[in-house]
């Protein structure tokens, strides 16, 4: 996929997570309703296995399952990037090379994990994974990998290599959107990740927004979408606020996105099973206060939403 053709994929991105049953196994008839429900509120496509999707506590044999269970549900004009980040680059190039043979050829990784591979290193961990006739997209996460893929080294990265066509950025910081868009936007995919600057990434002018909590709540996703093409911008400040209200009740709880957004799934009929370990359950009591806020949230639009517990 060419850059041109990846610029159409402007939107929402689901940072999808993974289905899972008792015995964590990936569970096909969840995930279809997931999907189902995604594409029903104009979800662009889906960033899987990433944070969201708990992709690096899998095993690495299921992690291909997901893979190949999304190229089979999953139509194909909807964008599918693949996350194949690993502490081991060996297993990073034979997931790429898995994905490719299964016609996805939009991949991520993040930054060489764990050992501290310096600047020098992560160009060098970037040129070999652009070895394999894919399109490698940047995963910048610093607060997760240990090291920030700025700007400078962005740049030099993709000056070398044309296998790179775009970053998630997941920073949170406004102004490295800002620097982003302003240095990268022609020739570059730009994706923002982090769920309380859905709004700033489109008003800066970035491609995608890759969503975790979009999981859960597509509808508002949508809405704020849209409210943003129609410049009805106190609209789409309401919907970024709401989004930023269930972001912060997550820290609050001390739980992660993915594991809120299981529950919340869960009370609206579609089981996508427990947290992975070591990723902590949301207790009962959880539960009920996520139950009363969502309850509100959606009372508050005049959206009907029927809860199942």
């Amino acid at each position: 996929m060419n850059i041109n053709k990846m610029k159409q994929y402007k939107g929402i991105v689901t940072a999808l997570i993974t289905p899972v049953t008792n015995d964590l196994d990936i569970d096909t008839s969840s995930l279809k309703m997931l999907i189902d429900t995604q594409v029903k509120y104009n979800i662009r496509g889906f960033f899987v296995l990433g944070t969201y999707g708990e992709g690096l506590l899998l095993h690495p044999d299921k992690r291909k399952r997901f893979i190949e269970k999304i190229v089979d549900l999953v139509s194909s004009n909807t964008l599918i990037i693949n996350n194949v980040s690993s502490t081991s680059l060996e297993l990073s190039i034979e997931l790429i090379k898995h994905s490719r043979d299964l016609g996805i050829y939009n991949v991520a990784s993040l930054p060489p994990l764990y050992y501290r591979a310096g600047a020098d290193g992560v160009k060098r961990y970037y040129r070999e994974l652009g070895k394999y006739d894919c399109n490698v997209l940047i995963y910048n996460y610093p607060d997760r990998a240990g090291f920030d893929v700025s700007p400078k080294i962005l740049y030099e990265i993709s000056s070398e290599n044309s296998s790179i066509i775009g970053i998630k950025d997941s920073t949170g910081r406004i102004d490295r959107l800002i620097d982003l868009v302003d240095r990268f936007s022609n020739y570059l995919y730009i994706a923002i990740a982090n769920d309380s600057l859905i709004l700033d990434a489109f008003l800066y002018g970035a491609d995608a927004h890759v969503c975790g909590l979009c999981n859960a709540i597509p509808e508002i996703s949508d809405m704020l979408y849209k409210s943003i093409i129609d410049k009805d911008y106190a609209k789409a400040v309401m919907y970024q606020k709401i989004i930023n209200r269930i972001r912060t009740l997550a820290k609050e709880l001390d739980l992660e996105g993915s594991s809120v957004v299981k529950a919340i799934l869960k009370l609206r009929g579609i089981n996508t099973g427990t947290p992975i370990p070591p990723n902590k359950y949301v207790m009962q009591q959880e539960v009920a206060t996520l139950k009363r806020v969502i309850e509100d949230i959606y009372n508050q639009l005049g959206i009907e939403f029927k809860l199942e517990v």
